[in-house]
């Protein structure tokens, strides 16, 4: 009975927020319609923030099972991030031998629905999860052969904050992951591809430039947009008219 009603808070205070004109300014981001309320994710953190204070006693499960409620049943763009949001609150803390990266997997597979909240769990929860545990770094790279593309996605874009930042980073299981991704015919996967070898083409240029040069037939055109975005504009060129 407590966890309908924190249910009918968290719902009532989203719906509180929505905003009409929010909503539809943000759905020029997604080229599907999606059911958005109009409530910013820093709206969203901030209702998730105000739960967790006024329901200090709830254990992290009980956290974590209005989690999975929200991030099951979503009837709205916004129930998902709030579902991100709330366990991000406690996924610092938790002692779970890596039990909630599966968590995480379930939701890519079967609740993402779109590349924001892709991005967004992997952005906030997981990383801030990762962070304290790096030796888990390793497990992600096998999501990028997930049958699902937002699993896929998620196997480099909830990397890309530990390139050049953390010895847990493995540079040629990231390079294998993203050849092996270079076929996928999902366009957010490769958007994905493109994110990661930005980015770590600002810590490991070199290295990078040889992945890219090597499988440049092989990248479609976005991809290596992204790839390149960060290089010298001379050196970009090189690739643009190859």
């Amino acid at each position: 009975m407590r966890h309908a009603a924190i249910i009918a808070e968290l719902e009532s205070a989203l719906e509180a927020g929505a905003s009409a004109q929010l909503a539809l300014s943000l759905q020029r981001y997604f080229p599907e319609p999606i059911r958005l309320l109009g409530v910013s994710n820093t709206e969203v953190v901030k209702i998730a923030a105000q739960a967790f204070a006024r329901h200090a006693a709830l254990s992290p499960d009980e956290w974590l099972a209005l989690a999975d409620h929200f991030a099951h049943s979503h009837a709205y763009h916004e129930h998902f991030i709030l579902a991100s949001a709330l366990v991000a609150k406690v996924a610092p803390g938790l002692d779970d031998e890596g039990r909630l990266l599966d968590r995480f997997q379930a939701w890519l597979e079967a609740d993402v629905s779109n590349w924001a909240q892709c991005d967004d769990l992997c952005i906030k929860p997981l990383y801030v999860y990762l962070k304290r545990r790096p030796h888990l770094l390793e497990r992600i790279y096998a999501w990028g052969q997930s049958d699902s593309p937002w699993c896929r996605r998620a196997s480099n874009v909830a990397l890309v904050k530990f390139v050049g930042r953390s010895e847990n980073f493995d540079l040629e299981q990231m390079f294998a992951n993203c050849k092996r991704l270079l076929a996928d015919g999902d366009p957010y996967v490769q958007k994905g591809i493109g994110w990661m070898l930005k980015v770590a083409s600002q810590y490991e240029l070199q290295p990078v430039l040889a992945f890219v040069r090597k499988h440049l037939s092989l990248m479609e055109r976005p991809t290596l947009r992204y790839a390149i975005e960060k290089l010298p504009a001379e050196m970009r060129r090189t690739f643009t008219q190859a």
